[in-house]
């Protein structure tokens, strides 16, 4: 098995596909090897309340900024030449602009009444929410353009600029408490935003109205099923996040929230960057057959085998991993880590190769699968609170279901759109995978 692990890996460096994953995925490392880096210093500066406050700001941000592009970033990578790419920017542009003041005034008249933001005395932090959502839109935007144009290496600058950015000053201004975690997160966006607009300012052009409403007209599948389809997807997964602390306090909110970055944010980051390639690749394939299926094995081949060790191991010694590297305080953070691993896993598994949906422009299609995914999370996240009233089943039911989702997603892409084996493809994973995972549960229990 071992060799056959090694074999696997040299092959992925051999491949055109790998090259673009690893341009960027090496960027991505290192951004995201500063963090990982600082993370046990940042616990032992930080409590878990701040964390806790810091993840409902992240969240907002989050879920917002999956709404304020229209997802029109996504249309960049069916346009077929340079004016029909600059009508696409530009309309996101002012997209963008109009979400972000939109919300902007609602937040002003109704921040009193939303439940989230009420638990702390001087919330300036709140000021900072609309700001954070607005970079958020354009780094969105101009990662999609970087993509077109194949400047993996830009891309990967940004997000190391961003992540020294953000470390340093979460580092330096520890004695604003949870303040000091916002404040590194809001200005490295502000970073990333402008590291990604190198290049891409003469995009940004005057747009006719009347070539605003083809545009519109060209691309109104992307506001009309990508953006629900992701705001649903995005909520749920965000929705313990802000919901734990409201039920259980805001220390076990800090602890998930903590979890769940650490093991989230490598997966999502990577996953993304091999997703990019993908989708700009599979834009390029998705007229054969063929050549998109072979794309879709390896890229699935790719994810597996970077993911499964790693992941298998923190399932297995979660509390431990996190008891050392983070402190006694944070030993329950690991359990929760634990219980995230099956969601992780199948999120990074399936993730990148959502974007067959996109390709394909079946939006419909994933619209209703998102719905329905949105649905069973939520579900399973109120019956933990509200009938289990346990913050570690609350998670677990919410990583199961979200683990079948994303395998049921898969199987259905992957059945209707490639010509792949879906019966000896699982097969095939299985195979390698339990017997791995055995070997680790007994290390364990029984040596």
């Amino acid at each position: 098995m071992v060799k056959f692990i090694k074999e696997k890996f040299y092959n992925l460096t051999k491949n055109e596909f790998f090259k673009h994953v690893i341009t960027l995925v090496s960027g991505t490392s290192i951004a995201q090897f500063i963090p990982i880096l600082i993370s046990p210093l940042l616990t032992r500066l930080y409590s878990p309340e701040d964390f806790s406050i810091l993840g409902i700001y992240i969240s907002a941000s989050v879920i917002l900024s999956e709404v304020v592009t229209g997802k029109f970033e996504l249309a960049i990578m069916n346009t077929d030449n340079k004016d029909e790419k600059t009508n696409v920017i530009s309309l996101t542009v002012i997209v963008i602009s109009f979400f972000s003041l939109f919300f902007g005034i609602l937040f002003f008249i109704f921040l009193e009444k939303i439940p989230f933001f009420n638990f702390s005395e001087k919330g300036y932090w709140n000021y900072l929410l609309i700001p954070t959502v607005f970079f958020l839109g354009i780094t969105k935007l101009f990662t999609f353009t970087n993509i077109k144009k194949r400047q993996y290496k830009l891309i990967s600058v940004s997000k190391v600029g961003r992540s020294i950015v953000q470390s340093t000053l979460q580092l330096s201004l520890y004695l604003l408490k949870y303040l000091g975690l916002i404040l590194g997160f809001f200005i490295s966006s502000i970073v990333e935003a402008i590291l990604l607009l190198k290049g891409n300012k003469k995009f940004i052009q005057r747009i006719e109205y009347s070539v605003a409403k083809a545009t519109i007209k060209r691309y109104i599948k992307f506001p009309l099923f990508d953006m629900p389809s992701s705001l649903f997807n995005i909520g749920t997964i965000q929705a313990p996040i802000l919901l734990i602390p409201s039920y259980f306090g805001s220390v076990y909110g800090g602890l998930y929230f903590h979890a769940y970055k650490v093991l989230m944010t490598p997966i999502s980051i990577m996953g993304g960057a091999i997703g990019q390639v993908f989708f700009e690749q599979g834009s390029l394939l998705k007229n054969d057959p063929k050549a998109f299926s072979n794309l879709v094995f390896k890229t699935h081949k790719q994810l597996f085998f970077l993911s499964f060790i790693p992941l298998t191991l923190l399932f297995v010694f979660g509390e431990e991993i996190f008891s050392f590297v983070f402190g006694d305080e944070w030993k329950v953070a690991g359990n929760y880590a634990s219980a995230i691993i099956p969601w992780a896993f199948f999120n990074f598994l399936v993730s990148p190769i959502t974007f067959i949906i996109t390709i394909k422009e079946k939006q419909q299609i994933g619209f209703v699968f998102l719905c329905i995914m949105s649905a069973l999370r939520l579900v399973a996240l109120l019956l933990g609170i509200l009938y289990f009233k346990d913050s570690y089943i609350t998670i677990m039911l919410f990583s199961c279901i979200s683990a079948i989702s994303y395998f049921s997603y898969a199987t259905f892409m992957i059945h209707n759109y490639t010509t792949i084996n879906i019966l000896k493809y699982w097969s095939i994973v299985i195979f390698y995978a339990l017997p791995f995972y055995l070997a680790v549960i007994s290390l364990k229990y029984f040596l």
